[in-house]
């Protein structure tokens, strides 16, 4: 059954699954999925082909036992379909995407990554050519003591070449693919050391092994006058394909780079009404590059992180809409509609942007075009917001004269703020007996949460010491309430149009809504601290003996599961236990 503009209909159930594995699949066709994919197919080959080069450090016959094992896998039918068309769709997409470059202004590092890809075919043709291609067509052995004989030592240079081309470049992808996973950054340096140590043992192996075959008079590998111009035929072949599409690719993106004066002109509005106006085509980040604005991309622009995302402020409507992968992505950060990828959305009309991170890794250092920090634009970042607030001061205040209900809130007010600076916080405002705080503005979710626990410590222990040194004063101790939770909020310097660097930074966003929900709910709980789960997660505590709760916040769908904490002694020894 078929609706009358030949979809399934609603109630077909057939059509209603084909649509959900449709969906499903969508995000790992994509482009950049299936670019992700083929690399990892490919680097998979060149470590265990590295790898296989280091054992010649120890002996060829070792390198021919393992070398048998490699290729009885890579020279299956599922190995070899598997790596041709992972070598195919690899190389195909790359050229695509540079074909479909509209500036060439782009980060070291992903120029170095492209050079070095679109050099590798060039580099390496010889090579297949004379090793595997002759062992298909003619049958010609393509064992280490053959290769070995035909490239020692006139073939030295060039293949050394290749491998380090081939090597960074691959690396080079990893690093963009893997740098926002904290394990990455936690084992960084071992994983440098063994990017620096594969190719140099390869290397080892590849040149040791073939001098002692030729010290030894073992290199018998030869090829026949036949062979050689077979060889000679397919690597003539192969560059000539090649190097006809790489022209056409090179063509194509430099017409496009070209300006085209009659063509249909779009403006782009950054924030400070900066205003570009381009050709429809690029992406908002190419169209950021082209004109020197800074726009964060830390995965080099190929959806695989959301740093680029923008805030639409206008000009949405009528915009081509986002593809599956960009979907995928903010779906997953939960980002609302008028949040776009940069790297994604190639305008077709009018808009105004407002990037949402800042173009550098550390926010407080982010420097905007017009010399002004990026938080005068406007940040969004994950960061651990606390509320702290006095109980029943109100009541206090009225039976005491004003200069003494000032002194003892100035006490108060500066020990909180004390508390929090101490745990490398940022003192947001203050709300007339309250306090509000920012944690991990640099430091990052984890090690923020953690500080915002011995903040909420802190300031417990301050009031301790306050209620001690105010007890003439004072029929009643003094207590708090503090609430934390952790999420993305945005920040920026509320007016700073006309204070530019001096107004202070302020966090806004739910985030901070449910943070000031929690310190409400200590007065429900009779406790000290309210806590979400996230910040629990986020700063790997244990929390034993506290009680769990799950409440409602508007805005949420889901439940929120909070610890309400009476007593934050044991707080304090679960945050100085190792993390």
């Amino acid at each position: 059954m078929t609706t009358t503009d030949g979809g399934a209909a609603p109630d077909d159930p057939a059509g209603g699954l084909v649509r959900r594995l449709r969906d499903r699949a969508a995000p790992w066709v994509a482009p950049q999925r299936l670019r992700l994919a083929s690399g990892l197919v490919l680097f998979a080959f060149a470590l265990t082909h590295f790898l296989n080069h280091a054992l010649g450090i120890w002996s060829v016959g070792l390198m021919e036992d393992v070398q048998d094992w490699r290729t009885g896998f890579w020279r299956s039918t599922a190995g070899f379909a598997l790596l041709v068309g992972a070598l195919v769709v690899h190389v195909a997409l790359a050229l695509w995407k540079t074909a479909r470059r509209r500036t060439l202004r782009m980060p070291p590092a992903e120029a170095a990554q492209l050079v070095l890809g679109l050099a590798i075919p060039l580099l390496l043709a010889k090579h297949v050519a004379g090793t595997a291609g002759l062992a298909m067509i003619d049958g010609v052995e393509d064992s280490y003591t053959h290769v070995l004989s035909l490239q020692w030592p006139s073939e030295v240079f060039l293949q050394t070449l290749a491998m380090l081309t081939v090597w960074i470049h691959a690396c080079i992808g990893l690093h963009f693919w893997l740098r926002l996973n904290a394990w990455y950054r936690r084992w960084r340096a071992v994983l440098l050391t063994a990017a620096v140590a594969v190719p140099l043992l390869a290397e080892w192996g590849f040149v040791d092994a073939a001098r002692r075959l030729w010290i030894l008079g073992q290199d018998t590998g030869t090829l026949t006058p036949d062979q050689q111009a077979t060889a000679g035929a397919v690597f003539q072949a192969t560059l000539a394909a090649y190097g006809t599409v790489l022209a056409v690719t090179l063509l194509v993106m430099a017409v496009r780079l070209l300006p085209i004066g009659r063509a249909r002109r779009i403006a782009v509005t950054y924030p400070g009404n900066r205003v570009v106006r381009v050709a429809p085509g690029p992406s908002v980040l190419e169209i950021s590059r082209m004109n020197g604005i800074p726009h964060a991309a830390v995965c080099g622009g190929r959806a695989r992180c959301s740093t680029c995302r923008t805030r639409i402020l206008d000009g949405l409507d009528g915009q081509p809409e986002a593809g599956a992968q960009e979907r995928a992505v903010l779906e997953r950060i939960g980002a609302d509609p008028g949040v776009r990828l940069a790297c994604q959305l190639r305008p077709t009309a009018d808009l105004t942007v407002q990037p949402l991170l800042p173009a550098r890794e550390t926010p407080g250092a982010a420097i905007a075009a017009d010399g002004q920090d990026a938080y005068h634009w406007g940040v969004e970042q994950p960061v651990a917001v606390l509320f702290v607030d006095l109980r029943g001061f109100t009541s206090l205040s009225e039976r005491r004269l004003t200069y003494d209900v000032v002194f003892i809130l100035n006490r108060y007010l500066d020990a909180m703020a004390r508390a929090v600076r101490a745990e490398r916080g940022y003192v947001d405002k203050f709300i007339g007996d309250g306090v509000m705080a920012i944690f991990g503005m640099t430091e990052g979710v984890a090690a923020g949460s953690r500080s915002a626990l011995a903040a909420a410590v802190r300031m417990q222990e301050a009031m301790a010491e306050l209620n001690r040194e105010l007890e003439p004063q004072l029929g009643a101790p003094l207590r708090i309430g503090i609430g934390i939770h952790v999420g993305p909020a945005i920040l920026g310097r509320v007016g700073a149009a006309g204070g530019g660097a001096t107004a202070g930074i302020t966090a806004l966003g739910d985030t901070v809504n449910t943070a000031s929900r929690l310190e409400t709910l200590t007065k429900e709980y009779g406790a000290v601290l309210v806590v979400s789960h996230a910040v629990v997660h986020a700063a790997k505590v244990e929390l034993a003996a506290t009680r769990v709760e799950e409440i409602t916040v508007r805005g949420r769908q889901s439940l929120l599961k909070v610890y309400a904490i009476t007593d934050v002694g044991p707080l304090a020894r679960a945050l100085a236990a190792p993390a």
